[in-house]
């Protein structure tokens, strides 16, 4: 086999590695917002630019933007049933990261991540 030949294997190898991760994020992301409908809906408004709560509860675009907000945060805060007045959810350790990716991705500078 010619280097030349092994070029395009190299390539497709090095693409399932790359996009793997971003594929499990999209995932996550998607599993994330479909919970939020289902269960932060009620009081959070879970998209851009979404229809005004009832509550007082900060937008999820605004959460994602406030500066030190991270995934472990996030996460560590979904899964804490003392916070605020929020109605407690049992999430799994994977459902609060899936909320914590979907509240991210709505982050304006997606370079701070």
């Amino acid at each position: 086999m010619t280097k030349l030949a092994t070029i395009p294997a190299t390539l497709a190898l090095l693409s399932g590695l790359l996009c793997g991760p971003c594929l499990a994020q999209s995932t996550s992301v998607s599993e994330g917002r479909q919970l939020a409908q289902k269960t932060c809906a009620v009081c959070h408004v879970i998209i851009p630019n979404g229809p005004a709560s009832w509550t007082d509860a900060p937008s999820f675009e605004s959460i994602a933007n406030r500066p030190g907000i991270t995934q472990q945060w996030l996460a560590g805060f979904a899964l804490n049933p003392k916070h605020m007045d929020m109605v407690f959810q049992e999430y799994s350790r994977a459902q609060a990261n899936a909320i914590a990716a979907y509240i991210l991705s709505l982050r304006h500078n997606s370079a701070s991540r």
